[in-house]
C-alpha cells in the first residue's frame, strides 16, 4: 500500500483532490497545497512507489503506479469520483488512472506534463541517467538535476526555492529513482485519451520549462474539449513549487467553479 498524507477538507468537503508528485520527489512537494486547499477539498497526496514512505515495485511501470493509487483509494474507502492532479511524472500516472477507471475521475489537473511517450533519444537518456545515479549517487544527480528542473528566474532570484528543491531531491533513494526512470521510459502513449476526456480539465505550464515545453501543454489544451490552460510567467518545470501562490489560486478557482459548482447543480 502506498504511503500517503491526507488533509481532511474543512466543513467535511465531499470531493477529494489526489495530487501525484513529480520525479524525483515525494508527496512532500505538495505540503503547501495540503495546507491551503483544504477549504475546497479533502487533499490526498500519495508517495509513488520507491519515494517517501512507499516501497519499490518489483516490476516498475506507470500503469502499476496508477493501480497502486486505485488500491489506496479503495483502502481509504474513497469510492466517489475524485479530482486527480499530477505534475510531470504524476501527470503520466494521472493519465493511466483515467484510462483504468474513467468513472472515478471527476476532474483532471495537469501540471508540466504531456500525454506522449518518450522518444528513443529520451529513453536512452533515462537509461544513461540510471547508470550515472548508480555510479555517482543521488547527491551528484541532485546537484545537476535541480538546475534543469527550475526556471532561469528561480535559479537566479529565488534562492529559497532552489534550496527547497535540493533538500527534497536529497531525501530520495537511488533505487526508487532508477525504478521511476525505467517506468517513465516504458510508459505508453496517452494521446489517444485526450479526445475522450469529458470531465473538467486544468492544464498549467511554466514559461521557462526546459524539460517539457509549454507548447506540449498547448497541444493538450487544443485537443481536450473545454479544458483550461495557463502558462505561468518566469517559472520552469516545477511550476507548483516555484509559484505555489499562483498555481494554488488556479487550483482553488478550478475546484470552486468547475467541480463544487457542478456538484451543487446536480445535487
Amino acid at each position: 500500500m502506498l504511503a500517503s498524507q491526507m488533509t481532511p477538507g474543512l466543513n467535511k468537503k465531499e470531493v477529494t483532490l489526489v495530487l501525484l508528485h513529480a520525479f524525483p520527489f515525494s508527496s512532500a512537494m505538495w505540503d503547501w497545497e495540503r495546507a491551503e486547499i483544504s477549504q475546497y477539498a479533502n487533499v490526498l497526496t500519495p508517495d509513488l512507489p520507491g519515494f517517501g514512505g512507499s516501497v519499490r515495485q518489483p516490476m516498475p511501470s506507470i500503469t502499476l503506479m496508477a493501480e497502486e493509487v486505485e488500491n489506496l483509494l479503495n483502502h481509504l474507502k474513497i469510492y466517489e469520483p475524485v479530482v486527480i492532479g499530477g505534475i510531470s511524472m504524476g501527470g503520466y500516472v494521472a493519465f493511466e488512472f483515467l484510462r483504468r477507471t474513467p468513472e472515478r475521475v471527476r476532474g483532471l489537473m495537469l501540471f508540466s506534463t504531456r500525454s506522449g511517450p518518450d522518444t528513443e533519444q529520451e529513453r536512452e537518456e533515462r537509461l544513461h541517467t540510471i547508470e550515472k545515479i548508480q555510479q555517482y549517487g543521488v547527491e551528484n544527480f541532485a546537484e545537476n538535476r535541480h538546475k534543469k528542473l527550475l526556471g532561469v528566474t528561480s535559479l537566479n532570484s529565488r534562492p529559497e526555492v532552489s534550496e527547497k528543491v535540493m533538500n527534497l531531491l536529497l531525501t530520495n533513494h537511488a533505487g526508487g529513482m532508477c525504478d521511476a526512470l525505467l517506468a517513465m521510459a516504458g510508459r505508453r502513449d496517452a494521446s489517444d485519451l485526450l479526445t475522450s476526456i469529458s470531465c473538467p480539465c486544468l492544464i498549467v505550464a511554466g514559461e521557462e520549462d526546459r524539460v517539457i515545453l509549454p507548447l506540449e501543454s498547448q497541444v493538450m489544451h487544443d485537443t481536450i474539449s473545454g479544458s483550461e490552460f495557463y502558462t505561468i510567467p518566469r517559472t520552469g518545470h516545477l511550476v507548483t513549487l516555484e509559484r505555489p501562490d499562483i498555481c494554488g489560486a488556479l487550483m482553488e478557482n478550478f475546484l470552486e467553479t468547475e467541480i463544487l459548482y457542478q456538484m451543487k447543480k446536480s445535487a
